[in-house]
């Protein structure tokens, strides 16, 4: 095997075992409130002090900076939060919240 082509196998144990909390997979439109920029995305997974959204490639977000976002959960539900971005990856930005969500 060509070690250049050798990549560690990731299990979901391994995954699961990096995160404080548990993700719960959602589709929820994300609205984020930046002072010139109008940015959507799409929530792909929750937990209780973070997310996972995926939006369109772009350099408005920056890795450390926090930013206010808007997530709708339904026609009568939305949450309001203030988030930093952990990382930024070819659309998909791992975010951390200030506050703990609470699922029940």
């Amino acid at each position: 095997m060509n070690p250049r082509y050798h990549l560690p196998i990731l299990t979901t144990r391994t995954l699961t075992n990096r995160r404080a909390h548990a993700r719960i997979p959602v589709s929820w439109p994300v609205r984020f409130l930046l002072d010139d920029t109008r940015l959507l995305g799409r929530a792909l997974d929750v937990s209780e002090e973070g997310l996972c959204v995926l939006t369109a490639p772009t350099d408005a977000l920056k890795q450390g900076r926090s930013y206010h976002l808007l997530m709708v959960l339904s026609r009568s539900q939305t949450i309001s939060c203030t988030a930093e971005v952990r990382h930024v990856t070819d659309g998909l930005v791992g975010l951390r919240t200030q506050e703990r969500f609470r699922f029940t």
